[in-house]
């Protein structure tokens, strides 16, 4: 099902009723190499969405700290953001509108994977990314049109770093930082046209997607301006049991340096300006290992890399192979084994520079275990 088919038909048919739920994850993180082995409160998460006719609002708060990888904080809650907040009106079953702190259509919505850490795109600030604007999805029969515009980046969330946001945002580096930037993004543009074809009990989708942004220095010492533009290419196949995703997007972030600082999750690092993302997602459902209380058993496998268009820099890539399932419908467990090659998000590679010139340049790996309870 498309993200326009999900989100109309949830507005048509859920009126005038307000739901308030969340979660509770905790994490166990396994690294040999750096002799980590934690389990440890990871997330809680707070939802709100309100359904009144033709309008739906929807909020998701997320709360951290306290506990690896944050042992640097003392309370849980001394890290927190929003990761959206919107007003959504369906005009009918074919248009909707949303506006406020909303998801860009870039690729695949929600999510380019199966798994809990996302795809090497997540880092670079183009998978699953929410920015404050308005959205307009169309859908007709095998079609569907988004257009959007966004104005700037969220507001900031509480945290040690400048980098206090859900998803990865072009934002002034900490001072710690080596080689940062700092520039504030404003005035995108983003489309998205997807076509979905059905063949017995097959579903194709075949998407196209463009991103334009300005670029405004916030630094004292340099007053270039600069502009940041990605198009991407995707593909999905799936049935009941088998899905397949395949997507492969050009970065191209114009200013006078050859990286550019992003942040999240209370820090910030630095990206290659320019460069070519590709990622491939493949999961299977396993029925028979639907027992008792276990649902929606499923393995997955995902690669995704980053080909840096600058010579000496070298390229990033990652590999996760993982297991997931819902226990008595409101528990679900995901097992992933992490394999990354300058990577900031896996293993002990350079947190601040991997993803633009490189970090250790050798495979890191690490295990991570979510635990979460949905209420």
């Amino acid at each position: 099902m498309s993200y326009a088919d999900d989100v109309v038909e949830e507005s048509l048919t859920q009126k005038n009723r307000i739901d308030l739920g969340g979660a509770i994850r905790m994490r166990f993180d396994y690294d040999p190499d750096r002799d980590i082995r934690k389990l440890s409160f990871d997330t809680a998460i707070v939802n709100l969405d309100f359904y009144y006719d033709q309008f739906s609002g929807h909020v998701e708060h997320r709360i951290l700290g306290g506990a690896y990888p944050y042992t640097y904080t003392d309370h849980i809650g001394d890290i927190n953001f929003t990761k959206k907040a919107y007003l959504e009106y369906t005009v009918d079953k074919e248009q909707a509108i949303q506006v406020g702190l909303n998801q860009v259509p870039i690729g695949f919505q929600p999510y380019y994977t199966s798994t809990v850490i996302e795809s090497i795109a997540y880092i670079a600030g183009i998978e699953d990314l929410y920015r404050l604007g308005v959205k307009y999805d169309y859908k007709n029969e095998n079609h569907e049109f988004l257009a959007a515009y966004y104005a700037a980046n969220p507001w900031q969330g509480k945290g040690t770093s400048r980098g206090t946001y859900y998803s990865n945002q072009i934002v002034s580096a900490d001072d710690s930082l080596e080689n940062g930037t700092h520039y504030e993004e404003k005035d995108a543009l983003a489309v998205q046209y997807n076509y979905t074809q059905k063949a017995d009990h097959w579903i194709s989708n075949y998407g196209v997607s463009g991103y334009y942004s300005k670029l405004k220095s916030k630094s004292d010492f340099d007053e270039n301006n600069g502009e940041r533009k990605v198009i991407g290419l995707h593909y999905g196949l799936n049935n009941d049991r088998f899905s397949l995703k395949l997507i492969s997007l050009y970065n191209h972030i114009d200013t006078p340096f050859t990286q550019t600082t992003l942040g999240s999750y209370d820090g910030t690092f630095n990206i290659a300006n320019q460069g070519v993302i590709s990622s491939i997602d493949i999961n299977y459902k396993i029925p028979k290992l639907n027992i008792k209380d276990i649902n929606d058993f499923n393995v997955y496998g995902h690669y995704s890399r980053y080909d840096k268009s600058k010579k000496d820099f070298l390229d990033s890539q990652q590999f996760v192979l993982g297991s997931a399932f819902t226990f008595k419908k409101n528990i679900y467990i995901a097992t992933e084994w992490l394999f990354g090659k300058n990577n900031p998000y896996i293993g002990g590679s350079d947190y601040g520079q991997s993803l633009a010139i490189g970090g250790s340049n050798q495979w890191e790996n690490q295990v991570n275990i979510n635990i979460g309870y949905y209420f």
